[in-house]
């Protein structure tokens, strides 16, 4: 370094420049703003997927009470197509059938009178 005032030149041995940042210092900096700067960014990823959830949450509901509805409905009009008037009157109406008379009704067989060689078939 040469000093202009008085002409002649002044050496500095063993001073340094304190202006400049060495490397050490900046790798400290870099480690310490390091988990600082990836915590901000797991939070800020947090926060979207909790947003993203409520929004899921938010339409499945809507979906689900749309459904209930649906149900709802549905079990009125299974009950109205069930009614004993409905079938009687279909059944009359549009297949043309009518009551039983009482020599179309057949009780059922009991076991003692069955047929015995269909019994004895059965025991090979």
């Amino acid at each position: 370094m040469i000093d202009w005032t008085q002409k002649s030149e002044i050496k500095n041995y063993g001073i340094r420049n304190k202006n400049g940042i060495r490397a050490r210092e900046l790798l400290i900096a870099l480690f310490l703003l390091l988990p600082i700067t990836g915590s901000l960014i797991f939070h800020l990823w947090v926060r979207g997927q909790i947003t993203n959830t409520g929004y899921e949450i938010q339409k499945l509901s809507a979906h689900e009470e749309k459904l209930t509805r649906e149900l709802e409905k549905l079990k009125v009009k299974e009950a109205r197509l069930q009614s004993p008037e409905r079938v009687d009157y279909i059944a009359r109406n549009w297949l043309g059938m009518a009551p039983l008379r009482p020599d179309q009704i057949l009780s059922p067989q009991t076991p003692a009178q069955t047929d015995r060689s269909i019994m004895a078939l059965a025991d090979h």
